[in-house]
């Protein structure tokens, strides 16, 4: 397809984001879009690999849901385990009174955007390849953008759905930084030796994910109903299944791997994945471990966590909207990215069809109703983001748990775990939080409810308190009375079953050898 000189709608980038912002404006009949991305073709490797329900539920709107649930696996839980002592267990099947879809839906990335792909073509939408953005400019009537290849299209509403170094983002001089640290995720390391914890103070902790074949006993706590995460010395693991590949004639499952990088190493081996994994698994015996039989394919990665200062912004006569990691990145912690860029995006598609299709069926909104039209798009944004943040400030705790080096943290958050995920409630809500729902939820819930019984968030208040040592942190955040005393008596508890803890481990360490 040759690139028109005129489009109302121009999405930069072919994301999960992108395409699912297209195909909601098309559903909502609105079809005057032109997608265009830098890259010659589609994704082939990706990182994400979990669609939460809320996320579902917005995809089943345009049409996509069913596809990809017949694709993926479903899982009924995410478990956390230290060695053979199971910490909690987010339990999805709770979700089944709020959602049609009370499961996490494990599915590549690429098997996604394949599955969205196909929806544009059933629209009759075409992506433009590979049209590499260079400068944006304000001009009467709206935005002209120019590519690489030198061709210039005049858009009234650009959304920039390009990724995290967002050209998009960039030329409309939209900051982009931590929203906690107030630092930008993408700076030229500094001058003089920094050390491995300077560097990931300042640049966030190196991580790795593969995807492999196992081989041998597979043990009850590696399954397709559960994404397993394990505590160990060396930090963590995250263990998922995922569907076969397609062209494998037997069927084989796809697993997930992913831990913290060797130390002073970038590159991902078979052998630290099998030493990661053996480690997690250190209460077998080794002829009941799995074996790593093969990597089919791996990359590393540093966790970094920013927001855009807006998702929305008004330049000239044109409008500039963010989605997806042009808008917000954080740490991959409880699969959150891609599904918080997909609901994002589907719900920008289904305001900005509204307003455009008003003014396209001869209807033109006065001025005042314009401007009114584009106050809805900045509250609607404005609202995202302060999403984004909550869910930033979520995965950062989720990450500083899971990577607690020194064995005394390590055991104090263990044994906290272990007392939360005792009862049927902060499973239940801990699923609850992963799914995306619970923003719905809150609004329906009288304050005095919301506050009546310590949650999710109060356990990562507690966990905090416990290790930072700073009183004035039991003191403050949402919850009053109810999180102070209930912090204090997490804080009695750590003090007093560590011991027993480092006993019971040491005897079933010995047992074992034994």
């Amino acid at each position: 397809m040759i690139l028109p000189t005129f489009t109302n709608v121009l999405i930069v980038g072919t994301g999960p984001a992108g395409l699912a912002c297209a195909i909601s404006l098309a559903v909502n009949g609105y079809k005057d879009v032109t997608i265009v991305d830098a890259r010659p073709s589609g994704r082939t490797l990706s990182r994400a690999i979990v669609i939460h329900a809320q996320t579902l539920e917005e995809l089943d709107t345009v049409g996509c849901a069913d596809t990809l649930n017949t694709r993926g696996l479903h899982a009924k839980y995410m478990t956390v385990r230290a060695q053979k002592t199971l910490l909690a267990k987010a339990n999805f099947p709770s979700l089944a009174p709020r959602t049609r879809f009370p499961w996490a839906l494990l599915i590549s990335q690429a098997e996604t955007e394949d599955i969205l792909d196909q929806r544009m073509n059933e629209l009759g939408i075409k992506i433009l390849r590979p049209y590499n953005v260079t400068g944006m400019k304000t001009v009467e009537g709206g935005m002209q953008v120019q590519f690489e290849s030198g061709e210039i299209i005049k858009a009234r509403y650009v959304i920039g759905a390009d990724g995290s170094r967002s050209t998009i983002r960039q030329l409309a001089g939209i900051p982009f930084r931590d929203p906690l640290t107030d630092q930008e995720p993408y700076v030229e390391r500094p001058k003089g030796v920094e050390t491995t914890k300077q560097l990931e103070k300042r640049l966030g902790k190196e991580l790795v994910i593969a995807d492999v074949h196992l081989s041998g006993p597979i043990p009850p706590e590696v399954n397709t109903e559960e994404l397993s995460v394990f505590l160990s010395t060396l930090q963590f693991l995250l263990l998922v299944p995922l569907p076969a590949l397609k062209d494998d004639p037997n069927g084989k499952t796809v697993y997930r791997m992913s831990c913290p990088a060797e130390p002073g190493s970038l590159e991902v081996t078979l052998p630290r994945l099998q030493t990661v994994l053996d480690s997690a698994l250190g209460h077998l015996p080794a002829h009941q471990k799995p074996r790593v039989e093969k990597i089919i394919w791996s990359s590393n990665f540093r966790v970094k966590s920013a927001v855009a200062d807006r998702f929305f912004t008004r330049i000239g006569d044109g409008v500039v909207a963010l989605i997806g990691d042009a808008g917000h990145v954080h740490s991959p912690a409880g699969g959150q990215g891609m599904n918080l860029g997909i609901r994002d995006a589907i719900q920008l598609g289904r305001t900005l069809a509204d307003i455009l299709k008003r003014e396209q069926n001869g209807t033109a909104l006065a001025h005042a109703q314009r401007a009114y039209a584009l106050q809805r798009l900045e509250q609607f944004s404005e609202e995202r983001r302060k999403m984004a943040i909550q869910v930033i400030k979520m995965t950062k705790v989720m990450t500083w748990a899971t990577g607690l080096e020194t064995l005394p943290a390590q055991k104090a958050r263990d044994v906290v775990w272990w007392l939360m995920g005792r009862g049927s409630f902060v499973n239940n809500r801990l699923a609850l939080r992963l799914s995306g729902l619970q923003a719905g939820e809150q609004t329906r819930q009288p304050a005095s409810a919301q506050q009546a019984t310590p949650s999710v968030s109060s356990i990562e208040t507690a966990i905090r308190s416990l290790l930072s040592k700073d009183p004035q942190h039991l003191q403050q955040g949402a919850g009053g009375a109810a999180i102070r005393l209930f912090s204090y008596a997490v804080l009695l508890v750590c003090l007093l079953l560590p011991t027993i803890w480092l006993r019971r481990s040491a005897s079933v360490t010995a047992v074992t050898r034994a």
